[in-house]
């Protein structure tokens, strides 16, 4: 995650968090789960809140969107955001996997968000995920893959996409000796961060202002950048838009 997403998270957890346990539900496949989206992953991966105020990581059945830095990815998540906001959807569980994930089917006024993303063009359909899907649906998940991609919608544009199953597979390299991967801050004062670079960020009214600039508005419980960043402040937990989850614990916050 970059720093500054993480820095946010601390900052909105330090003004409105306190120490807290994050307990799991157990969902079960045929259920209906109604929860609310509280921060995105991609379009097709998101956590939500259910209501007895627990987080699940929820996984679209059948369908994967890009990954953030893949092309296209910004056009679906900005699809995701508009369609499905901070709102409460119904996810139809179809299965839980060995990491706790739901992959499911969610929907907002009866519509099927996975055939939305699958329609504009902004996701495949996940070869390995498809066989959870109900008999019934596979083949509109797959007409509407076909469709998309025969009319070039989407990242269909691109002679030869590549699926975010196989952009996981390449290596991830670690940063050159010498140079930090991620900064550590802590709280020094009154609704104040101390970064280890000397960059300090403080709570001024509705805002969080950095020494280096950068400057995030507070409006009721969600957190929102110049850079696009959106970030979900629940009781004692705050939620990034990449799926993080963040806990205050004293004067240190954990974000995972």
């Amino acid at each position: 995650m970059a720093f500054i997403d993480r820095l946010i998270l601390r900052v909105a957890c330090m003004l409105a968090c306190a120490t807290g346990s994050a307990a799991h539900a157990q969902a079960a496949p045929g259920e209906i789960l109604h929860a609310k989206v509280v921060a995105y992953g991609s379009a097709s991966a998101f956590a939500v809140l259910d209501p007895a105020q627990k987080v699940k990581r929820v996984k679209l059945t059948g369908v994967d969107a890009p990954e953030k830095k893949q092309r296209f990815a910004q056009q679906a998540q900005r699809l995701a955001s508009d369609y499905l906001g901070a709102k409460t959807v119904a996810i139809a569980i179809d299965a839980v996997d060995d990491a706790d994930r739901v992959h499911g089917r969610v929907s907002i006024d009866g519509r099927d968000f996975g055939l939305v993303l699958l329609e504009a063009g902004l996701a495949w359909c996940d070869p390995d995920d498809s066989p959870r899907l109900p008999a019934a649906l596979k083949g509109a998940y797959a007409h509407a893959c076909e469709q998309a991609r025969g009319q070039r919608r989407g990242l269909w544009q691109d002679a030869n996409p590549l699926p975010p199953w196989e952009y996981r597979k390449i290596p991830r390299f670690d940063p050159p000796p010498g140079r930090a991967e991620s900064k550590h801050c802590r709280q020094i004062g009154y609704q104040t961060l101390q970064c280890d670079d000397g960059t300090r960020y403080r709570s001024v009214g509705s805002r969080v202002i950095g020494s280096d600039g950068t400057v995030y508005t507070r409006r009721g419980n969600t957190v929102s950048g110049s850079d696009g960043n959106r970030f979900e402040i629940q009781g004692k937990t705050t939620y990034g838009s990449d799926g993080s989850v963040c806990r205050a614990r004293g004067r240190l916050v954990e974000c995972r």
